[in-house]
């Protein structure tokens, strides 16, 4: 009756881990091993996992000539990928222009398209799974592309130059405020959240989708910030704000950067801040929301308070209070990019 040699300590140590350690064909492997050292048959084994004598045979033979090392899988070459370099850089190049450039009818990549593109240029098939693949392996996503304005002030550099050395020549008692608006509406915002296979979240809609304007401002020495909730941006709702920063700063000269926006620039705001120069206002350049740090506390403050939920203006409100209660000032300077 073939037996496989008996194991050393430890080797049967070995085995014992691997049958509850390894993968379950490798596991497998050592238990057979294991019952043929205690006596079990050839067939009564092949019974009991479910296999062939033959089988059995060969692990028990790669046992007593290699121990527990012989029950690994090896290395099986199998035929070259069709995947190679030079097809990774036909896949990169063709990515980098839209397909129109290839005459092709459509104006984004599909994984189909690229496919069909491939067995057009290289003379080669791959199926769909492999070219999706080959995407994420090359760092790209199926994602929603972001506008692009196409449009640049001239005066960027200028300005942003500017404010760079009102700050830097400040006086001491100065509070420079960074200022821009954000609307919430009680239709909420929709982003990606955990939910269950097959039973997609409904977010209900509103009756009314009413709004309100929430004003803020930084202070980007303290990270203080000072808000207020309006009907709307307007002129005259912001000079309610600018006299809201007034009392709130009572005896400090106050810098003030903000956007271009109409009710910021116009004849009411001006005549306004030229009867109370203890506020000084300076410009962001046009189509450079980016510039603006308060715009990233914005985005998870409408994250946190706003989305996926429809709430009414006055909870939605009530949870930006909270929100703000909530933040120490070097958490509101992170969230800008301000404070690593």
């Amino acid at each position: 009756m073939r037996q496989v040699r008996q194991p050393k300590k430890r080797e049967k140590e070995e085995l014992e881990r691997m049958t509850q350690q390894e993968v379950g064909r490798v596991a497998l492997r050592a238990q057979m091993i294991l019952l043929s050292a205690r006596g079990f048959s050839v067939p009564d084994i092949a019974h009991i996992q479910a296999t062939s004598d033959v089988t059995l045979y060969n692990w028990l033979d790669r046992f007593d000539a290699e121990g527990p090392a012989g029950l690994y899988d090896r290395r099986r070459e199998g035929r070259p990928p069709k995947v190679d370099e030079h097809i990774e850089e036909v896949v990169e190049e063709t990515m980098s222009q839209p397909p129109t450039e290839q005459n092709y009818n459509f104006t984004y990549w599909t994984v189909p398209l690229l496919v069909e593109h491939l067995k057009r240029t290289v003379e080669e098939s791959f199926c769909v799974e492999t070219v999706r693949t080959l995407l994420h392996r090359l760092g790209f996503r199926w994602r929603r592309p972001r506008w692009a304005v196409m449009r640049d002030d001239p005066q960027k550099a200028e300005r942003m130059r500017a404010i760079a050395q009102a700050i830097l020549t400040a006086e001491e008692e100065t509070v420079v405020l960074i200022e821009d608006e954000t609307i919430f509406k009680s239709l909420p915002p929709l982003r990606k959240m955990w939910m269950c296979i097959g039973q997609q979240v409904r977010i209900p809609t509103p009756f009314q989708n009413n709004d309100t304007c929430l004003y803020g401002a930084l202070e980007l020495d303290r990270g203080e910030c000072v808000y207020a909730f309006h009907d709307k941006a307007k002129s005259e709702n912001t000079i309610a704000y600018l006299e809201q920063l007034l009392a709130h700063y009572p005896d400090q000269p106050i810098l003030l950067i903000w956007d271009q926006a109409s009710f910021h620039t116009s004849q009411l705001v001006e005549e306004w801040l030229a009867d109370h120069p203890r506020i000084t206002t300076m410009l962001l350049p046009k189509y450079a929301p980016e510039l603006n740090p308060i715009e990233d506390i914005w985005q998870v403050l409408k994250d946190r308070v706003a989305a996926n939920l429809t709430r009414s203006i006055a909870a939605i409100q009530a949870a930006c209070v909270r929100f703000f209660d909530e933040q120490r000032p070097t958490d509101l300077l992170r969230m800008a990019g301000l404070l690593a």
